[in-house]
């Protein structure tokens, strides 16, 4: 028995899905005591529009869209923040390499290691990988320790059907896991 049905996922899918304002009204609960607040600097290196930081009033916001013409990912200087919520593409077309996988790497270039940060991915980021995969090794051995996960339900997005989760590194102040 699948609960995925390919036939009812068929439809060529959006090439950016905005988060569901509940879901990011979810996020922003589990965060506003410890970053809504005005020493907060928090990022969001693929913003859309601002809807995953929209609820932070008190907190300072740095963004990131190409569509506004800010690009993440050729950005060389370091950022200060203290708190990493994104909601990458996830495929741009790079090969085997999950777009969500070249966000994650920028971020941990730019910013330190040790800022909590909230990635909501493809489930496949976490799970789909060999024993000698390179992503694999990266999260056994470069990546943070992914401190909390979020189940999210299949049909989270808008008209599309895809195994997502929300993946955190550095989050010890909240629960390990939460099914949204």
């Amino acid at each position: 028995m699948s609960v995925y049905n390919k036939k009812e996922n068929k439809t060529t899918k959006p090439s950016d899905t905005a988060t569901p304002l509940d879901l990011c009204k979810y996020i922003y609960d589990l965060l506003k005591d410890k970053f809504d607040n005005k020493e907060t600097i928090i990022l969001d290196c693929c913003c859309g529009d601002k809807r995953l930081t929209n609820n932070f009033i008190n907190a300072n916001v740095i963004n990131y869209e190409i569509k506004d013409g800010t690009d993440f990912l050729k950005e060389t200087n370091k950022i200060d923040c203290s708190l990493v919520i994104m909601n990458p593409p996830f495929n741009v077309g790079q090969g085997r390499k999950l777009s969500v996988e070249v966000f994650l790497d920028k971020v941990l270039e730019l910013c330190q290691n040790d800022i909590p940060i909230l990635m909501i991915c493809p489930m496949g980021f976490r799970l789909n990988n060999r024993r000698s995969s390179k992503r694999l090794i990266k999260l056994k051995t470069i990546y943070p320790d992914i401190t909390t996960i979020i189940s999210l339900p299949l049909d989270t997005f808008d008209k599309t059907l895809f195994h997502c989760e929300i993946v955190c590194f550095n989050t010890k102040f909240i629960k390990p896991h939460y099914q949204f």
